[in-house]
């Protein structure tokens, strides 16, 4: 005779929980001693690491646990249904914006997470582009992240201001990326971030 398995207990795979990974209301769903929990919170904690460990800066505002910034900033992620690329960061500083820590956002947060998407690009792009150019509707300056040109060197990242200013970007904040290692190329014009 085969004993009856609860329905909780029933064998899940990632795929079962892919709209659970990246939302730390629904680790709730599921007991704590169950598989699907430990999952969840091992996909959460990567996402966490990636946000903190990169912008410390944010404990600052949330506390030693950032989750006060973590999970509201995760649950709005999901419902915009944004990808969490390396449009990660820009996605928090459009939160933080909304939220109510928007008065507490210094200008130096703020372009550590726009210095943490450009790196984030550089490092993980495949393309053939060798660098991304990113600013904001009210960022006076331009923010480059640039791939590794050798074995030996990595991604670099820096901040550029210009003598004569680029057309705004569009709101949050435009991109467009570059052939080379510099900005001689001229302007292509800005392109949304992608959700």
């Amino acid at each position: 005779m085969t004993a009856m398995t609860p329905g909780w207990a029933k064998r899940l795979v990632d795929a079962d929980l892919l709209g659970a990974l990246t939302v730390p209301a629904r680790q709730g769903d599921y007991p704590r001693a169950s598989r699907a929990f430990v999952r969840i919170d091992t996909s959460l904690r990567i996402y966490w690491h990636t946000l903190f460990d990169i912008c410390p800066g944010l404990l600052d505002l949330s506390g030693p646990d950032g989750l006060s910034i973590f999970r509201p900033f995760m649950a709005w992620a999901a419902d915009e249904r944004l990808s969490l690329n390396w449009t990660y960061y820009l996605w928090v500083d459009v939160w933080l914006r909304r939220s109510p820590f928007a008065g507490r956002v210094t200008p130096e947060l703020r372009l550590s997470l726009i210095g943490a998407s450009a790196a984030r690009w550089a490092t993980g792009d495949r393309l053939e582009a060798g660098g991304i150019v990113l600013s904001g509707l009210d960022a006076a300056d331009l923010v480059c992240g640039w791939k590794a040109r050798s074995i030996d060197a990595g991604r670099q990242v820096e901040r550029i201001g210009l003598e004569d200013p680029l057309p705004t970007a569009p709101e949050p904040f435009g991109f467009f990326t570059v052939p080379g290692g510099e900005l001689d190329g001229g302007f292509p014009g800005w392109t949304p971030i992608p959700r």
